[in-house]
């Protein structure tokens, strides 16, 4: 049941949330062109293996006791670090 609690939502949507600071990085970089939401939609199968990965990492750090209380900054940090090397996984090239 640890991953279906209040805490680990938190740390699942900050993960989402710093996969798409990941693709705002890329569209600064014009390594996207048009609008972000291209970015996840043009290529699905990329967006779902990233969005895997994400959650994977998530959830495995949350099983493993090292996330589990969102009040800590350290915990924060890891669980947006996770979200956004997970992004990394979406690599399409230029959109």
């Amino acid at each position: 049941m640890e991953l279906f609690n209040n805490t680990s939502l938190v740390f699942f949507l900050i993960g989402l949330l710093s996969m798409v600071s990941h693709a705002i990085k890329k569209w600064t970089q014009g390594e996207i062109i048009g609008n972000i939401i291209d970015w996840y939609v043009m290529k699905p199968r990329a967006t779902l293996g990233a969005v895997l990965a994400c959650m994977g990492g998530i959830g495995t750090a949350i099983l493993s006791g090292a996330l589990n209380d969102y009040t800590i900054g350290a915990q924060l940090l890891a669980a947006w670090g996770i979200g956004y090397a997970a992004d990394t996984v979406n690599s399409q090239g230029v959109v």
